[in-house]
């Protein structure tokens, strides 16, 4: 399959976690730990696929990188799937471009696994 899938989420712990899961299914995931990195990412790597989280460190937040990345010619046809504790902003997430808005604490990991393979088919 040789899809690639970043990753820009603030906790290493649950990166690895997705990372180890995904890598067992053939799917390189890669990681950023904030929307800064994450933007640069997306253009050295170029993911068939992100998974953004609206909180992030250092001043570039979700909402900014959904943003930057719809306008942008060169990213817009990548699909995003938010992945965040924010339960109030679905409707601004998939207004921006988002193809898809899950709640951390509401979603199993095997949710977000599956998720991610409908979405790299």
């Amino acid at each position: 399959m040789n899809k690639k899938v970043l990753f820009i989420e603030d906790d290493p712990q649950l990166q690895d976690l997705y990372q180890g899961i995904l890598s067992q299914k053939g799917i390189l995931a890669i990681g950023a730990h904030d929307g800064k990195e994450g933007l640069e990412k997306v253009h050295t790597e170029k993911p068939d696929l992100v998974v953004l989280d609206i909180m992030l460190p250092g001043g570039v937040s979700g909402f900014d990188v959904l943003e930057q990345l719809k306008a942008n010619p060169l990213t817009q046809s990548i699909p995003v799937i938010v992945l965040t504790n924010l339960d109030s902003e679905e409707a601004v997430a998939k207004k921006i471009g988002a193809v898809d808005y899950k709640i951390k604490s509401d979603t199993s990991l095997k949710e977000i696994v599956a998720l991610i393979m409908k979405r790299l088919i």
